[in-house]
C-alpha cells in the first residue's frame, strides 16, 4: 500500500490542508496595511517578461505596483461591504481556483508497472480500429433475379469496369484502409458489421445500408489491435494521469465533505 500512489497524494493532500490552517493566521495582516512584498514585485515582472518578451521599465513597475494596491484596496473594500456573499461569479471562480489547485497537486509519475496494468485493464481505450480495403458496386435498390445475375456476372469478371454498373457517383467505388468508425459514420453499424465478416478476393452481395444495396469485393482486412505501451505511452500516460486526478480528487472531496453536516430541504410542491 505504501507505493500507491493515490495514497501518497492523499496524505500529502491533508497535510497540505493542515498547513493552510496553520499559516493563514501567521500571513494575515491588519485590515488597513498594504505589504507589497518583493515576491510579488518578481511575480508582476514574470507575468510581464513573458507577455512583452521584456522586463518593464521603471515607469512601468510603478505602474504594475501601483495596479496591485488599487487592486488591493478595490478587493478588501468589496469584501467589507459583502459583495462576495452570494454572488454566483465569485462562487464560480473561487471553486475554479480549488480545483486548479487540487489539479496542481495531483502531479505525480506513473510506474511503467502503473501504465503497463492501466493498459491491460483498459485495452478498449487504446485498441487500434480494423481496417478494410473494398470495391462496391451501388444500386438503390434492385430484385433477387436481378442482383443474382449481376452477382454472377461479377463473380465471373465478364465487366472490364464493374464500376459503370454503379449507379450514384456520390459513394466511391473504391476505398483503402478505411477504419472501422469511417465504415461505421459512412453507412452505418449494421453494414460495417457484415462487411467485415465478408469473404475476401471474391465479389458478393448484396449488402444493404441506409443507401440502398452494394455489392462488395474485399480486396484486404487488417485486423484491430491493442498496440504495445512502448507504441501509446504518451496515449496511456495521459489517460492514467486524468482517471488518477479525478479519483484522488474526488477521495479529497469526500474527505471535506465528512466535516459538514448537508441538509437538503426541498420545496414543498417539488414533483419528487
Amino acid at each position: 500500500m505504501m507505493r500507491e500512489p493515490l495514497l501518497h497524494f492523499l496524505l500529502g493532500g491533508f497535510g497540505l490542508f493542515l498547513l493552510f490552517s496553520l499559516v493563514s493566521d501567521s500571513n494575515r495582516v491588519a485590515d488597513d496595511e498594504i505589504v507589497v512584498s518583493a515576491g510579488h514585485i518578481e511575480h508582476m515582472v514574470s507575468v510581464f517578461a513573458k507577455t512583452r518578451q521584456r522586463p518593464p521599465s521603471s515607469e512601468e513597475l510603478r505602474g504594475l505596483i501601483d495596479n496591485y494596491i488599487t487592486e488591493e484596496i478595490l478587493y478588501r473594500e468589496a469584501k467589507a461591504i459583502g459583495l462576495d456573499q452570494d454572488d454566483t461569479i465569485v462562487r464560480r471562480r473561487l471553486r475554479q481556483k480549488m480545483e486548479f489547485l487540487l489539479d496542481d497537486f495531483t502531479v505525480v509519475e506513473p510506474s511503467d508497472e502503473d501504465l503497463q496494468l492501466f493498459l491491460d485493464n483498459n485495452p478498449g481505450r487504446f485498441r487500434e480500429d480494423a481496417v478494410i480495403s473494398f470495391n462496391q458496386v451501388f444500386l438503390n435498390e434492385i430484385s433477387r433475379d436481378k442482383a443474382e445475375t449481376l452477382l454472377a456476372t461479377l463473380q465471373s469478371g465478364a465487366v472490364a469496369n464493374p464500376e459503370d454498373l454503379s449507379e450514384s457517383y456520390l459513394l466511391p467505388y473504391r476505398l483503402d484502409n478505411a477504419s472501422e468508425a469511417a465504415i461505421r459514420a459512412q453507412f452505418g453499424d449494421t453494414f460495417k458489421t457484415q462487411l467485415f465478416d465478408l469473404d475476401v478476393g471474391r465479389w458478393v452481395g448484396p449488402v444493404e445500408s441506409p443507401f440502398g444495396v452494394h455489392f462488395v469485393r474485399i480486396e484486404n482486412i487488417v485486423a484491430g489491435r491493442v498496440p504495445t505501451l512502448p507504441e501509446v505511452r504518451n496515449e496511456v500516460e495521459r489517460e492514467w494521469l486524468a482517471d488518477f486526478r479525478s479519483t484522488a480528487q474526488s477521495e479529497i472531496l469526500e474527505q471535506m465533505k465528512a466535516s459538514y453536516s448537508v441538509t437538503v430541504e426541498m420545496p414543498e410542491d417539488s414533483a419528487q
